[in-house]
């Protein structure tokens, strides 16, 4: 467990100082893309956005599956609620991320559209 926290230490580290060396570039480097590099970008994260929502509807769909799943089983076998729980948990955990990124694309996909 120990080396699992120290990748993720490591991964933080290295995002914050990407951010810093890459916004340091973007200050003192002041060319504009083309507008054919405009575009390219465009259609690319705009195919990305529609694979990334059918991905992300169908695992809500099959979230909403399992969570219904643990539900019954919670309330079918009281000894197994805890564990039915834990699981709704992590279910819920996991597709709200999912979700959280979701929204960012689209977000980001909504704002270039202007």
């Amino acid at each position: 467990m120990n080396s699992l926290r120290n990748i993720f230490i490591a991964i933080s580290i290295g995002i914050v100082v990407g951010i810093i060396f890459g916004g340091l570039k973007a200050i003192f480097r002041k060319k504009a893309p083309s507008q054919k590099q405009v575009e390219f970008m465009r259609g690319l994260l705009n195919k990305f956005a529609v694979v990334l929502k059918y991905s992300t509807i169908t695992l809500l769909m099959i979230g909403l599956l399992w969570c219904t799943y643990f539900l019954l089983l919670g309330i079918i076998v009281p000894a197994q609620a805890e564990y039915a729980d834990n699981m709704s948990e992590l279910i819920v955990s996991v597709l709200t991320v999912i979700s959280i990124i979701f929204a960012f694309v689209e977000f980001v996909r909504r704002k270039d559209d202007k």
